[in-house]
């Protein structure tokens, strides 16, 4: 019997040598990819740099405090952000402004009335009235009363 116990001991301790090792080799290419993001945020780090934080925000650093890194947005605000939250070096996407654009706007086209007045827009949409509002309120022009079971 005390052999039994003994090789299903022996049987876990080698599965559970064999899981350490398979997670150790798994996470060598993260640590590398990591080791990588953070070489990339710090040459990235650097006063006039246009970069991108990690909630998505564009701006160019204009000072840097310990960890305190002030970007400027394009709009000309200024904002502090910890110097980990910059994510990466990053060419702030501007919209092409139209050079030299003398046309005038489009305008929209003149249209037509539906309808001359809400009872003939009713009628084309058939609309047969709201059951929980008097009828007879609609044709004296005063506000809508809500009929009531009793």
């Amino acid at each position: 019997m005390d052999g039994l116990a003994g090789g299903g001991f022996g049987s876990i301790l080698i599965l559970l040598v064999v899981m350490v090792v398979f997670f150790f080799l798994m996470s060598i290419p993260a640590r590398k990819a990591q080791k990588k993001q953070a070489e990339q945020r710090a040459a990235a780090v650097v006063v006039g740099n246009n970069v991108v934080t990690a909630s998505g925000f564009l701006g160019r650093i204009v000072d840097i405090d310990g960890d305190a890194v002030t970007l400027e947005s394009p709009a000309g605000d200024e904002t502090v952000w910890l110097r980990s939250s910059i994510a990466a070096q990053m060419d702030i996407p501007f919209a092409d402004a139209p050079e030299d654009s003398e046309e005038e706007p489009t305008s929209l086209p003149d249209m037509e009335p539906v309808a001359e007045s809400d009872e003939e827009l009713a009628a084309d949409m058939n609309y047969e009235g709201d059951p929980n509002v008097d009828d007879d309120s609609r044709e004296t022009g005063d506000a809508p009363e809500t009929k009531r079971e009793n």
